[in-house]
């Protein structure tokens, strides 16, 4: 065969690869030369020691965006050996009313007190409140822009089937409408003189820590409109006697769960130097998919009565120790009065709380009233027909009381 460039190219290229492959298996012979170095003190290296030198990193502690979580254990700052009873906005009590009573130590009368009752029975109201309540309504449920995404439906049936999701007004939205345009109105009958001693808050908190047959019990709720007077409401006259429920074999804290983190702290969220101050009335929200019992079941009627008695609870007895001091835990001089009022947007619940005592023990003869009726109904659908918005079961009665409750002084 001649022997061509391209002939002699392979083969050189041949050759080179042979070439290393068998210079790459052979073993370095050992001349002694680092021995002789050693025993002169000659330290040796390595090439990659010198070429690649191995760095030393020190660990430092950078302050990041997110704060690092403090574990839940007995190293926690604000860790009790001694485990509170919790009652927060999402859940409810399972014995409903009567065991809000015995936590508070609060006996039920089954009615509003006199002035109020006067001012329902004698008000008059123009023809106009009907048809502005009405569009309220149709503003609040209907007609309102939003639209997001809403809570998933289920069927009691079958659990497991996913229905579509649905869009439309948001429950916080709808029912905030719903109760500013109703206290809008009800300034406008009540006049100057009435409006010009209230202020509103929205979305307030209440805090406070009380103990009761050697149980800490901490309640943290809000309430989404606080109504606050320049004077404080008058204490109710006269005298009420009542017993207290039975919960035998139950325990007034059942279903408030327990924990060992907490701050035995109180917190009103209006200073004492303010003028108005006081307390009035309160307007919370109930939101179905929210606010449940601790096993997962619906809220029922008496549950729901009792959640609005605990929030003007808690509001009357943030207002004491904001007055009398933290660890006072006795009679009061002057019973605070506080109102209020809970509504899911269609259903409203009344009631007129009176805190005489701070003692809430089984043993304390000094009882708390609450003054309540049950729950009535604004309206029973609102919905369109025939591609108009309407309206079944008005009713004016939920006004009504909610405009006595305001020019209540």
């Amino acid at each position: 065969m001649r022997l061509t460039n391209k002939l002699y190219a392979q083969h050189i290229g041949w050759h080179f690869k042979k070439h290393w492959q068998v210079q790459g298996r052979r073993v370095p012979k050992d001349t002694g030369a680092a021995a002789e170095l050693i025993k002169l003190g000659i330290q040796v290296k390595s090439p990659e020691d010198m070429l690649s030198p191995q760095k030393m990193f020190k660990l430092v502690d950078i302050v990041g965006p997110v704060v690092k979580p403090i574990a839940e254990d007995q190293t926690h700052p604000n860790w009790h050996t001694n485990a509170c009873h919790v009652f927060t906005d999402n859940n409810v009590l399972l014995g409903g009313l009567p065991q809000a009573q015995v936590l508070t130590n609060t006996i039920e009368i089954n009615s509003f007190p006199p002035q109020i009752e006067d001012a329902i029975s004698n008000g008059q109201l123009p023809k106009a409140v009907d048809r502005a309540v009405q569009n309220a309504i149709f503003s609040s449920h209907l007609l309102d822009a939003q639209q997001v995404k809403l809570p998933k439906i289920k069927l009691i049936d079958r659990p497991a089937f996913n229905l579509p999701r649905l869009y439309g007004i948001s429950h916080e939205r709808r029912n905030r409408l719903l109760v500013n345009k109703l206290l809008f109105e009800i300034e406008k009958l009540a006049g100057r003189p009435v409006t010009e001693r209230r202020r509103m808050i929205d979305n307030v908190t209440f805090k406070t820590t009380i103990t009761k047959d050697n149980d800490v019990l901490a309640f943290a709720v809000s309430g989404e409109t606080l109504i606050s007077s320049s004077r404080a409401l008058d204490a109710i006259k006269g005298k009420y006697h009542g017993e207290l429920p039975d919960l035998y074999p139950m325990k007034c804290t059942v279903s408030m769960p327990k924990r060992n983190i907490y701050t035995a702290d109180n917190f009103y969220p209006i200073g004492r130097e303010i003028s108005c101050s006081h307390p009035h009335t309160i307007l919370t929200f109930f939101n179905k998919s929210i606010v449940n019992n601790v096993h997962g079941s619906e809220v029922t009627a008496t549950q729901f009565h009792g959640r609005t008695m605990l929030k003007a609870f808690v509001a009357a007895v943030t207002r004491a120790k904001q007055l009398y001091g933290v660890s006072f835990n006795g009679d009061i001089q002057k019973p605070i009065v506080v109102q209020c009022a809970q509504t899911d947007g269609r259903v409203f619940h009344f009631g007129v709380f009176q805190l005489n005592t701070l003692n809430p023990n089984s043993n304390s003869t000094t009882k708390n009233y609450w003054f309540h009726r049950d729950s009535v109904d604004l309206f029973t659908e609102c919905c369109y027909r025939t591609g108009r918005p309407h309206l079944d079961g008005f009713n004016t009665e939920p006004f009504r009381i909610l405009s006595a409750f305001y020019q209540n002084s």
